[in-house]
Parts: structure tokens; C-alpha cells; sequence
């Protein structure tokens, strides 16, 4: 890394210049794992400014994105991203506040049944929007089959 230092009543005082740093100056590796590593905090700084080039989510009408998050749903996710949510068996706490969501997104939606619902969470409104449409397909092709017609829509 490049360090600029300055003597102030004899402190040495460090600034770091990530741009000025050796992973800066040469090509890194962007589709494999180089065999040395390098320092993760001016990869992260890197990143950040590639994510600039990216839309203003603020800005983002297209799609159901959430943009504006509490600071305790921060913390909670933050605290949450070790955690493989498939694993019911070894995260039966999530699995239980994960079930009472999709109870009360159901009695939002206002389901027939909201207490004996099935439902799953999903990483984002895409995915939940696929989900929500493959149940209606098989909703559909249930009644299609007692209706006696044809599903090869």
C-alpha cells in the first residue's frame, strides 16, 4: 500500500491511498481466485465504486425494491448472513419467525386461511413473484384437471 506520512508533534500519522495501492496498479483476477491474496479492504473499496455505475435504487420504480430500510433490519440481516435458511433442521428458531411472516403476509393478503398457510421466504420480489406464479399455475392446472380440460397451455 502507498502510505503518506506527516509528523505532527511527533505523532506519525498514516493515510492510505487505495488507488495508490499494488492491487490498484496491476490487472487483478475477475472470473478465478488468484493464487495470492489480496487486502480485502481495498477489494471492498474497489467493488464500492464499480457499484457506482449501478441506478440510484432510491430512483428505481420498475420493480417492487425495498429502498429505504430501518437500521434494526440492517442489523438483524447483518447478523443473519451466516446462516444457510434452507437448513431448517439446524436454524429452527429462523425456520419459526420465518413461518409466522408468511402467516402474517397471509392475513395481510387476506387468505382464506392465513393460520394454516404455506408459504417460504425468498432473497428478493423476484424470486417471490416466480413462486407466487407457479402456485397459480399449479392452482390452474388443478382446476383444469377436475374441469376436465386440457392443461397443455
Amino acid at each position: 500500500m502507498s502510505l503518506h506520512s506527516s509528523n505532527k508533534k511527533k505523532q506519525n500519522v498514516q493515510y492510505v491511498d487505495d488507488y495508490a495501492a499494488d492491487v490498484s496498479l496491476r490487472e487483478i483476477h475477475k472470473y478465478d481466485l488468484a493464487q495470492n491474496p489480496n487486502d480485502p479492504k481495498i477489494i471492498c473499496e474497489m467493488i464500492m465504486d464499480e457499484l457506482l455505475l449501478d441506478g440510484n435504487a432510491k430512483q428505481n420504480l420498475a420493480t417492487f425494491c425495498q429502498t429505504d430500510l430501518d437500521p434494526e433490519i440492517h442489523y438483524i440481516m447483518d447478523k443473519c448472513l451466516d446462516k444457510n435458511m434452507i437448513d431448517k433442521d439446524e436454524y429452527p428458531q429462523t425456520a419459526e419467525i420465518e413461518s409466522r411472516c408468511v402467516h402474517i403476509l397471509a392475513d395481510l393478503w387476506n387468505s382464506p386461511d392465513p393460520k394454516n398457510t404455506i408459504g417460504c421466504s425468498t432473497t428478493g420480489s423476484s424470486e417471490a413473484a416466480m413462486l407466487g406464479g407457479l402456485a397459480l399455475k399449479w392452482k390452474w392446472r388443478e382446476k383444469r384437471i377436475k374441469e376436465g380440460k386440457s392443461t397443455d397451455m
